[in-house]
């Protein structure tokens, strides 16, 4: 049996390698601080210098920051949104391991759905719209009956209001 690599698989070890240092180092201003609330207090302090913070950042870092990551952090200091860098974070390991991102879908019913029921929906819809799905389940009474359901920008409704509602407007039409 060969052993052989695949071009695709030395491009994603140099991609994975490419991109180790920035995940390890943005990790360790994140963990930084989150574990000391002097540091987030004096890194918010927009009166402060972007230099000044970035030092200060620089030095919560065993073996400090590289020029890229400390170009990086500047940016989200003078943007305001190092309040971000969880989410960015979070979005870069799904990036590296090309993970889809969860789309929210929003079920809403007449009444409660049993857990019966909504576990055939969720399969339902799984397989029509890939497992990258996080379902929310509300009741809205004004539905009458039937389901209203949004996934993304994409909006089916089955509701008994929305049947009246398109009925309501091919009559005045």
């Amino acid at each position: 049996m060969s052993t052989q690599a695949r071009p695709q698989d030395y491009a994603r070890a140099i991609y994975d390698l490419a991109l180790e240092g920035w995940i390890r180092q943005l990790s360790q201003v994140q963990e930084a601080l989150k574990g000391d609330p002097s540091l987030r207090t004096a890194v918010a302090d927009a009166a402060a210098g972007v230099a000044d913070r970035l030092r200060l950042l620089d030095r919560a870092v065993a073996g400090g920051l590289s020029q890229g990551v400390r170009n990086f952090l500047g940016t989200l200091l003078e943007a305001r949104h190092l309040d971000q860098l969880d989410a960015i974070l979070v979005e870069l390991d799904r990036l590296v391991h090309r993970r889809p991102a969860l789309q929210v879908a929003r079920v809403t019913s007449a009444v409660p759905l049993t857990g019966a029921e909504q576990e055939a929906l969720r399969a339902r819809l799984t397989e029509r719209f890939g497992p990258a799905l996080e379902f929310q389940f509300q009741v809205d009474p004004a539905l009458i009956g039937g389901i209203h359901l949004r996934i993304g920008d994409r909006v089916i409704d089955g509701s008994v209001a929305g049947k009246l509602a398109a009925l309501r407007e091919r009559l005045t039409a």
